[in-house]
């Protein structure tokens, strides 16, 4: 949907789903592959870093211990 919308704008595309969630990090053994994930984040307004300690939102695979500030969810969440 993002990309349609992007592809029917006039000027730059700026979409806003994602715009009020935290910083996302995103594994990179996720799957879907992280660069397309990040991409869709990006489109869709949201903001992605690739260090975990400042994300708030964590997307894929974890292993080890989980820290109660911060979501873990699977990558179908984006989708």
């Amino acid at each position: 949907l993002c990309r349609l919308e992007r592809g029917l704008s006039a000027g730059q595309y700026q979409g806003t789903l994602f715009a009020d969630q935290p910083v996302m990090f995103i594994t990179p053994t996720s799957n879907p592959p992280r660069t397309k994930l990040r991409e869709l984040v990006l489109l869709c307004g949201g903001q992605i870093t690739r260090i975990q300690r400042q994300a708030g939102i964590f997307i894929g695979p974890s292993q080890g211990k989980r820290k109660a500030t911060i979501k873990y969810l699977s990558e179908t969440w984006i989708l």
